[in-house]
C-alpha cells in the first residue's frame, strides 16, 4: 500500500479552502499506484464567532471559527475588551487578561476552558515561561490541554504573550 503525502492540501495553487464557498482537495498517494482521498468542506458549516466581551481582531481575521464540533480561536493578546489598550506591562497580568479574553470567546461559542483540546502560547521572552505557567495553571488545573510554547521576536501592539486555542463545542 502506498504512503500518503502529508502536505498536498492545495487546489489551484491556493491553500485548501482559500476564498471558496465549497472546496474539494485531493491528497495524492506516493508510489507506483496512484490513489486519492477526497475531502470536502462546505462553507455553510463554517460559523464566525465574535463577541464584544473580548477585544476585536487587530487584523483581517475573526476572533474564532466554529466548524462542526471544533472551535478554532485566534491568538488572544492581553487587550482590555472594548479598547485597543494592553492591560499593563506585567507578564502575569498580561497572561491573565489573554486567558480571560480566550474564555469570553469560548463562552460565546458554547464551549469552556474544560473543552480546550490544544493551546499555542507565544512569548516575547522565554524567561517569562514559569510565570505564564503559574497563571495558565489556574485556568487549566485539571486535565490541561495539549500545548506548544514558542519564543517570538515581537507580538502585536507590544504584547508579551499571545494564546490561541482549539476547543470542542
Amino acid at each position: 500500500m502506498a504512503a500518503i503525502a502529508p502536505a498536498l492540501f492545495m487546489r489551484g495553487g491556493a491553500p485548501f479552502g482559500a476564498g471558496l464557498r465549497s472546496s474539494t482537495c485531493r491528497l495524492a498517494a506516493l508510489g507506483t499506484q496512484r490513489r486519492s482521498l477526497q475531502l470536502t468542506i462546505s462553507a455553510q458549516s463554517r460559523e464566525v464567532i465574535n463577541t464584544e466581551k473580548a477585544p476585536g481582531a487587530v487584523g483581517p481575521y475573526s476572533q474564532a471559527i466554529k466548524h462542526g464540533s471544533t472551535l478554532y480561536v485566534s491568538g488572544q493578546v492581553p487587550l482590555v475588551p472594548g479598547t485597543k489598550n494592553l492591560i499593563g506591562d506585567d507578564i502575569a497580568e498580561q497572561t491573565d487578561q489573554a486567558l480571560k479574553n480566550l474564555g469570553a470567546i469560548l463562552e460565546a461559542a458554547g464551549s469552556s476552558y474544560s473543552q480546550v483540546l490544544k493551546t499555542t502560547v507565544l512569548l516575547v521572552d522565554m524567561n517569562d515561561f514559569a510565570t505564564v505557567n503559574e497563571v495558565y495553571g489556574r485556568y487549566f488545573s485539571e486535565n490541561p490541554p495539549a500545548r506548544a510554547c514558542f519564543a517570538v521576536k515581537t507580538l502585536p501592539l507590544g504584547a508579551k504573550v499571545e494564546i490561541e486555542a482549539v476547543a470542542a463545542v
